[in-house]
């Protein structure tokens, strides 16, 4: 019983799998019929009705004959550039002619039935040159979306030509998407691309230095001219803009540890980047490390000792992470750098004023008892202290600039008497 069961179950495989080369049969006759007559309407000029044409069996071509697939991809591939080159849907019909193309060199590979392989690669150089002019075309006009796109394409097509994938990268960054210029960026990263830039150098007698020219016409010019001498030339990787670039993505998309890792990377290659030690200073202040932070901004403001809009902008950002000692300490720094940078002073009262309220809560959370007394009169003492601190800084700010509105309105909200008040701040009311 067991046998029969096992032979029934034979016989029924083998009668499905004759049924469906039977139903299989009708559909390889209708494939090679609709690709003949496509290729009629190719001859005829009527791209799109040789597309239309095709259309109904190209879910079937994975698994019809080569003959039949080399044909197929050659007919669908021209006429997709055809419809292209006269602008009909452009960009759509150039990218699905790359894959068609790209499947036939394929199939006609792999088959050893070499019919238009030449061919094909001829028409993938010529698209991909015809996308570079117009990607840059589109980049001049600042039209990203476009142009990065095309860049990409061009990579895809001969993955040899790494510049292209930069240019996406940049183009993609430049139009604000991010998700894309990242995936560049990271294969450019991963295939340690170079992209090496010369510049040529003469030494200018006149002025006793060194002088950089974008190209080589230009710098020997000057040499036969006798206005420079010891012509040189060096070359600079963006290896560095490139870790740098993923850095900055990173902290876009607040992946913080990844930023702090790409950072450290990029420093790498260009040794001291001052809004990347900036950007990687705030990363560690983000993550509450405090004590790197402070490390990091130390080391910048000594690089920028004149600098203290840079000074009071650490402050800003300690503030808003509620690193109020570190925003007190910055403010002040920017001070020291700047005695004459009204900003510092009126954000640094403010953040005093702040602390001052918040003293002001402590006291009235505490019972008057007679334990009490004594932290009570320290707290308002320490606040006293704060308000002095803020007159004499506001009345600074009032030096510099007798008509700043926003001296009084601090001066207004910690309700100093009209007495303490000095008299410029009252000529400014």
């Amino acid at each position: 019983m067991l046998i029969i069961n096992l032979n029934l179950q034979i016989m029924n495989g083998i009668f499905k799998n004759i049924f469906a080369l039977l139903l299989l049969i009708p559909s390889v006759y209708a494939q090679k019929s609709q690709i003949k007559e496509a290729q009629k309407e190719l001859k005829a000029g009527n791209s799109e009705q040789a597309l239309a044409i095709l259309s109904p069996v190209e879910y079937l071509i994975s698994n019809a004959p080569v003959d039949d697939r080399i044909h197929f991809y050659y007919v669908q591939a021209t006429a997709l550039v055809n419809l292209a080159n006269n602008n009909i849907n452009s960009a759509k019909n150039l990218s699905k002619a790359i894959l068609a193309l790209t499947d036939l060199i394929q199939v006609e590979s792999e088959s050893n039935d070499i019919k238009y392989s030449t061919e094909a690669v001829e028409m993938l150089y010529r698209i991909k040159n015809n996308l570079v002019v117009s990607a840059k075309n589109d980049l001049a006009a600042e039209n990203f979306a476009e142009s990065s796109n095309k860049f990409y394409q061009a990579y895809l097509i001969d993955k040899k030509d790494t510049l292209q994938l930069y240019n996406a990268a940049m183009s993609y960054k430049n139009g604000d998407d991010i998700d894309s210029a990242l995936k560049c960026f990271e294969e450019l990263k991963t295939i340690k691309y170079n992209g090496n830039i010369a510049v040529f150098i003469a030494y200018n007698k006149k002025l006793l230095v060194d002088e950089y020219f974008p190209t080589i016409e230009e710098r020997d010019t000057k040499i036969q001219s006798g206005s420079h001498m010891r012509p040189n030339v060096k070359f600079y990787s963006k290896r560095g803009e490139i870790s740098k670039n993923i850095a900055l993505i990173y902290v876009q998309k607040g992946f913080k540890e990844k930023a702090i890792k790409a950072i450290e990377m990029a420093k790498k290659f260009n040794g001291i980047d001052e809004s990347l030690n900036v950007v990687e200073a705030n990363l560690y202040l983000e993550t509450k490390d405090y004590e790197t932070f402070d490390h990091l901004a130390t080391f910048i403001l000594e690089l920028n000792n004149k600098n203290a809009q840079l000074a009071s902008d650490f402050g800003i950002n300690c503030e808003k992470e509620l690193y109020y000692e570190g925003a007190e300490y910055y403010y002040k720094k920017a001070i020291s750098m700047d005695p004459l940078y009204a900003a510092s002073y009126i954000k640094l009262s403010a953040l005093l004023i702040g602390k001052g309220n918040a003293i002001d809560s402590n006291i009235k959370s505490l019972e008057t008892t007679e334990a009490n007394k004594k932290m009570i009169a320290e707290l308002k003492l320490q606040k006293e202290q704060i308000l002095k601190s803020v007159q004499t800084y506001l009345q600074k700010v009032v030096n510099i600039d007798p008509f700043n509105n926003n001296a009084k309105e601090l001066m207004a909200s910690i309700n100093i008497t009209t007495n303490v008040k000095s008299k410029a701040f009252a000529s400014g009311e």
